[in-house]
Formats: structure tokens, sequence, C-alpha cells
């Protein structure tokens, strides 16, 4: 099952009057999608142990667009896969916001590592951007912001954050939401001889900002890890991106990040020992980065 993504655009944005009823999405995407819409958001209102009785993952999104903006007109994004969760795109960064602290792990050069967090941030900045200490621009940047220096982790991307993409589904026994900023024009291959550098405090690339609603161990998160890592070289792969130093196909760029956070809610009975492809969870997180990761290039104009 191949699951739609979304883009997080203010031109497109409802004001201020709450997420579109099925109807008034029905014009652009069609009867039968609006009516998996309206399903969904019903759906999203029951409890975890509502969901035991599902047999497969549910699409949680069936239209390019559902989003609305805020009081100040920021636009924001509501996960459905997690009541409380937020997506903020604003003028020079997207912040993701979940309504308690997450358990997170990643890569992120700010906060990144294995740490309690509430809120990913991921800040655009030119791509010539360079610097010796991206730590403190991070730290000045979210403190002008108004974000606690706890609980959040920075990622810095040169990719224009109207192409960021969206996706997310709902399980059995969790829920997964993914939003990617991807761009290639540094893509590199892992595993032969190409030019490297002793540290590169260039911008991400790539970013992946990954949320589980769920209960998962640590071991099960450095696997969520590796499966959303195998998807974006998979996305890449089937896009035909090639490294341009070697021609070779590129599995990444040289400056890619990923943060994930999981909720460990104790409503959901399961705990998660394994996120490989071969499990449910692995499955959804491997769908929705792929995807992800294909639409945020797609909505860039493509592979370049």
């Amino acid at each position: 099952m191949t699951t739609p993504f979304l883009h997080v655009q203010a031109e497109q944005a409802v004001k201020a009057g709450g997420v579109r009823e099925a109807s008034e999405v029905s014009e652009a995407c069609g009867n039968n999608e609006a009516v998996e819409i309206r399903e969904t958001i019903n759906m999203n209102k029951a409890n975890p142990a509502a969901l035991a009785g599902q047999d497969k993952p549910t699409k949680v999104n069936n239209t390019r667009q559902i989003v609305e903006t805020d009081q100040v007109d920021q636009t924001v994004y509501h996960a459905k896969i997690w009541p409380g969760l937020k997506l903020y795109r604003k003028e020079r960064h997207i912040l993701l916001e979940a309504p308690e602290a997450m358990d997170s792990l990643g890569s992120a050069i700010y906060g990144g590592g294995m740490h309690s967090l509430q809120r990913f941030v991921n800040i655009y900045v030119d791509r010539f951007y360079h610097c010796e200490d991206p730590v403190r621009d991070i730290h000045n940047l979210l403190g002008g912001w108004g974000y606690p220096e706890q609980g959040t982790a920075g990622l810095l991307t040169a990719v224009q954050l109207k192409h960021a993409a969206v996706a997310e589904e709902q399980g059995n026994d969790f829920g997964v939401l993914c939003c990617v900023t991807a761009g290639v024009s540094n893509a590199a291959r892992a595993g032969v001889e190409r030019t490297t550098f002793p540290a590169s405090w260039t911008p991400g690339t790539i970013n992946i900002m990954l949320v589980v609603d769920g209960r998962m161990t640590p071991a099960a998160m450095v696997n969520a890890v590796i499966t959303a890592t195998e998807a974006k070289a998979a996305a890449l792969s089937d896009l035909g991106v090639r490294d341009a130093e070697n021609g070779l196909a590129a599995t990444g760029t040289t400056t890619d990040a990923i943060m994930l956070g999981v909720s460990q809610r104790a409503e959901w009975p399961l705990l998660h020992a394994y996120a490989g492809t071969a499990t449910d969870l692995g499955g959804a997180i491997g769908r929705l980065v792929y995807d992800a990761v294909r639409e945020s290039l797609a909505a860039a104009g493509g592979p370049k």
C-alpha cells in the first residue's frame, strides 16, 4: 500500500475555520477520497485500544492538502495519528511539536543523540552557509524564537521549506508521521572511495523528522532509523539520483540528518522490540519515508 502525502504550503491553507470537511475536499479529489477523509477523522477520535481490531495499517490522508492557518497566520498541520501533534511552517523553520515529551534518537547537530524531547525544529539556511559553530547558531535562533533549550532538537537545511512533504499512517499498535525536506545537489554513495573531509558543518540536504505514537525499545528505535535510511536510499535509487563525483547510484547526500521521536504512551499495550522491514511498524516507516522523500523532491521540480 502506497500512502499519499501532503505538502505543508501556506498558499493553499484554509483560513482559521479548521480542517476542511469532506464535502469541501471532494471538489478537488473526488467523492471516494472525501469519504475516506471523513472516516479517518472519526477514526482518530478513538483510543488506541479501539484500533486493535484493524487488520492492516490505515491510510490517514488521501488528499494532497489538509492544512489550515492559525490566529497568527502560521501554516499548521494537525496530525491524525496522535492528537495534539502539530507541524508549523514558519518563515524560516518548520516546527514539529508533540503534546508531551518523547523518547528521541537522532543525528541532529543540536539535540541529537538519545534524549527526552518535545519538539524538532528544521531550520532553513542559505546553501552557502558554513560555520564552525552551528550549535551556537541554532541555540541563538531557537532562543530568538522563544523555544526552550531543553527538550528541543535543531536541524539545518538548505531546502526551501515550501517543498516539505508530510505523510502519516495508522496501524494496529502504532501511528507514524514523517516530515521530510529533500534536495540532492550533493548526492553521494556510501561504501565507495570519494572526497571526504575531517568534519562538515554544511546544512542537511535530506532531513527526516519521524514520530511514532507507540511504545518502542531503544533497540527498536535504532532499527527504525535503519529502516528509514534504507527507504531514503530506495527512493533515490528509484528516482535515478547519482553521485555527481563518480556516477554511481546515490544512497543519500553528504549532509543528511534524521530525528525520531516515540511517544511511549502507556495506552498502547504492545512494546515494539523490532522495526525492520518484516514488521508492521517498519513497513509503515519505510513507506512513509519513501513517499515523503520522493514528494519533497518532486515539489522542488525533481532531482537536480
